[in-house]
């Protein structure tokens, strides 16, 4: 039996804070696979290592300004190897300086040393095997090829005791790729699945998965367990707490995630499980969440409903401008599609727009920008009577209008459209009512 433990940057930005890690590693002998971040930030005035690295690639060309990045690189690296004096840390520096400055390298290997290095110094810190994950992890047409990952993972001795850097892999072709910003947690589930861990524990700085963001709600409540499906919602929706692809490796192999406090081990956190083994009434409300920059895109066209293929015409179009589709309400006579700005800021909106009406010959169109979508994510939901209700109330009562609703068939959430200004005044607004 064995555990993955996937440790942020937080966890891993200072030699504190390893030796944190070591303790939690060599706790429990079944913690046989770590994942390991690149180093975050040790203060509030400090750079991640990773942004770091971005700027090295991006001032290729600007010896000052890539030296001053690396400079942080550095500094980042020698703080932590000062637990393993052996380690040879500026041979790794120089050799990663040189390798960066002088040779044809891509910008996702370029990014990817901070996960490497500090997976190498925290294997030789730990006593533990490095495996590189470009052993194993294999990317196809940009996606991760599960598949391929599985086979190629037959090869290694699954009994060892492995240190493994997140965030990459490799390609087709045998670069590196990377996973998108936050993909470190994406790779602690792939080590889950391939080497068979009966948990992922996902050890971070803070105790768990909260109803809403502390930042909003000074007291939210702690969430002891919330489902595969929830999780999905809430980090779509904007609740940062793992990637929101961490669960694609594991649908076909539940495995639990734990999300624990690397400065709090003690404390319970939060079990992602499958399914809720048990949820009373007042754990039914899981997250109250939102995001910013919505645009909500109104198509009208009389007897829509008798129109074979119109929603095939629409979706064709937004594919050809390759703006993704958030999320989808429809009427007798209308459609509405939700797209995030940032899904369409490089094109002409209006000329967009203007193909569109064209192309499905509808009665009319229209572009209502500024939209906040504002989440009420649980279980079960449309069988709790009366909190659509209790929601719509309590913004009536604070003056904030509705400009949608929708109801998830996974009954699992609630999504609202709102004012975009109007979103964190109506998270406190949902929260006192329906948590309290």
């Amino acid at each position: 039996m064995s555990i993955v433990c996937k440790f942020g940057g937080t966890s891993l930005a200072s030699a504190e804070s390893v030796r944190r890690v070591g303790e939690i590693v060599k706790a429990d002998a079944r913690r046989r696979f770590v994942v390991a971040s690149a180093p975050g930030k040790k203060n509030k005035t400090d750079r991640k290592v990773t942004d770091l690295l971005i700027g090295c690639y991006a001032n290729s060309d600007n010896e000052d300004a890539f030296n001053e990045c690396f400079e942080g690189v550095k500094a980042a690296f020698r703080g932590v190897a000062a637990l393993v004096p052996s380690f040879p840390i500026e041979d790794e520096l120089y050799g990663l300086y040189n390798e960066i400055r002088y040779s044809f390298t891509s910008e996702d290997y370029v990014v990817s040393r901070g996960e490497y290095l500090s997976a190498k110094l925290l294997a030789a810190y730990l006593g533990y095997e490095f495996l590189d994950a470009t052993r194993f992890i294999r990317f196809m047409d940009g996606e991760l090829d599960l598949a391929a990952t599985m086979e190629q993972a037959k090869s290694i001795n699954a009994g060892g005791r492995y240190v493994i850097p997140g965030f990459y892999g490799v390609d087709e072709k045998g670069y590196v790729k990377t996973f998108s910003r936050g993909g470190s947690d994406i790779t602690g589930s792939v080590v889950a699945r391939v080497f068979g861990c009966e948990l992922y524990e996902n050890w971070t700085d803070v105790d768990g998965i909260y109803v809403a963001d502390p930042r909003v709600i000074s007291r939210a409540k702690k969430v002891e367990q919330v489902s595969y499906r929830e999780l999905r919602e809430m980090s779509y929706m904007g609740a940062s707490v793992l990637h929101s692809e961490t669960l694609l490796p594991l649908l076909d192999a539940p495995i639990p995630i734990h999300l624990k406090n690397t400065f709090e081990p003690e404390k319970s956190g939060t079990q992602i499980v499958k399914k809720r083994t048990r949820v009373e009434d007042e754990e039914v409300i899981a997250c109250i969440t939102g995001k910013n920059d919505h645009t909500c895109i109104q198509i009208s066209k009389m007897m829509l409903d008798k129109q074979l293929g119109f929603v095939k015409k629409v979706t064709s179009v937004f594919e050809e401008y390759r703006i993704n589709i958030a999320h989808t309400h429809s009427g007798l006579d209308n459609l509405c599609f939700f797209v995030e700005r940032s899904e369409y800021k490089t094109i002409d909106f209006d000329g967009f727009l203007a193909v569109l009406k064209e192309r499905v010959d509808a009665d009319k169109i229209k572009g209502y920008e500024d939209l906040a979508l504002l989440a009420v994510i649980g279980h079960n939901l449309s069988e709790k009577v009366g909190i659509l209700a209790t929601v719509f109330n309590a913004l009536s009562k604070h003056d904030i209008g509705v400009r949608t609703v929708y109801q998830s068939p996974s009954e699992c959430n609630i999504i609202i459209g709102i004012d975009d200004k109007e979103l964190m005044k109506a998270i406190q607004i949902v929260y006192a009512e329906l948590v309290g």
